[in-house]
């Protein structure tokens, strides 16, 4: 197989829209809070309205201290070239809330960590950052908490109908460009990322021959395969690969389905990527279904560290081209064809 993608290569892809405008933001002294936007907004960007599952919030002038609530919400704000003064910690790889992937744009900013952030993060913490936007587009927010939220700062959620945790990327940058005032520069950020796909299936056309499958796994043995609707399975959709026979038709309108160790015959395709693999390595040496699998047997199978996990459950213009990166260096080893 010919991967030409090298990790190099797709770095520079992530850093090319967001060079020099970081720079704006980097005079912070180590240890403090971060900076503002980066520039001024764009023209006619306010005053703006976005409706959201409770209600609606209207930012009528950019802001200069924007605290990121929601789970890779500061990515977003990152690649727009707006530093957070806040951002949100994850059980995962980080316990400072910047994945390795957004590192490089952090220059010496140093945004207070909100921690618990996707379970029961503190009201005073978010407060004390003493933000006039609060973006928590990727996250689980109660109506009473929005309320709390909003008597801060202008509150910005996901749009009403979308699952919590189940955002489509596009619309999570668009919402959060429109916020600071950025719509423009988020739709070329969403271009693209776009283009970082577009080229995966050009330089790989194989992929759409291909059946793939991105899973948990639970308790038991038991695997959580991810429907191509679901912000981890969009990826492999994305890079050109079809959903597996098995349970192709098994998602109806649901983002995952899960697969009993008795029945991992379902999970049959061509590959097989497995979500914290390390974790899950112990669980799966037990269970003699998952050993007996033709994608395991044959190779087919590829296991994701922490920090990769991590950015497959958030995808973004900074975390895509990570990825992409990163599967296709560990594609490259599987026999594919």
């Amino acid at each position: 197989m010919d991967l030409q993608l090298t990790r190099r290569t797709a770095l520079t892809w992530s850093l090319i829209s967001v060079a020099g405008l970081v720079t704006g933001c980097a005079g912070d002294d180590p240890g403090t809070d971060a900076g503002a936007a980066a520039g001024p907004a764009e023209p006619g960007a306010y005053p703006v309205t976005l409706e959201h599952v409770h209600g609606s919030t209207t930012v009528t002038s950019a802001p200069s201290r924007v605290a990121a609530v929601g789970i890779g919400d500061a990515d977003v704000l990152l690649a727009l070239g707006v530093m957070p003064v806040l951002v949100p910690v994850w059980t995962g790889s980080t316990d400072d809330g910047v994945g390795e992937w957004a590192e490089p744009h952090l220059g010496a900013a140093a945004p207070a960590p909100l921690a618990d952030a996707t379970t029961d993060f503190d009201l005073e913490s978010i407060a004390a950052a003493r933000p006039d936007l609060i973006v928590a587009v990727n996250n689980a927010i109660e109506e009473d908490t929005y309320r709390k939220l909003a008597a801060i700062a202008p509150t910005v959620l996901h749009a009403p109908g979308q699952t919590d945790w189940a955002l489509p990327w596009k619309d999570v940058t668009a919402r959060i460009g429109s916020a600071v005032g950025m719509p423009g520069r988020a739709a070329a950020e969403i271009r693209e990322v776009e283009e970082v796909f577009a080229r995966t299936r050009a330089d790989h056309p194989q992929f759409a021959e291909r059946t793939a499958a991105l899973v948990r796994v639970l308790e038991g043995g038991t695997l959580r395969v991810f429907s191509p609707a679901s912000a981890r399975g969009q990826l492999l959709t994305e890079m050109g690969f079809g959903p597996v026979a098995g349970v192709r038709d098994a998602f109806g309108s649901e983002l995952y389905v899960d697969v009993a160790a008795e029945n991992l015959s379902q999970v049959e395709g061509d590959l097989l990527v497995v979500d914290n693999y390390a974790k899950a390595e112990p669980v799966l040496a037990a269970v003699p279904t998952f050993a007996a699998l033709g994608v395991v047997r044959s190779g087919g199978m590829i296991g994701l560290d922490p920090v990769t996990s991590d950015a497959v459950s958030m995808p973004n213009s900074l975390t895509i081209p990570f990825v992409i990166d990163e599967m296709l260096e560990r594609i490259g080893r599987v026999p594919l064809g």
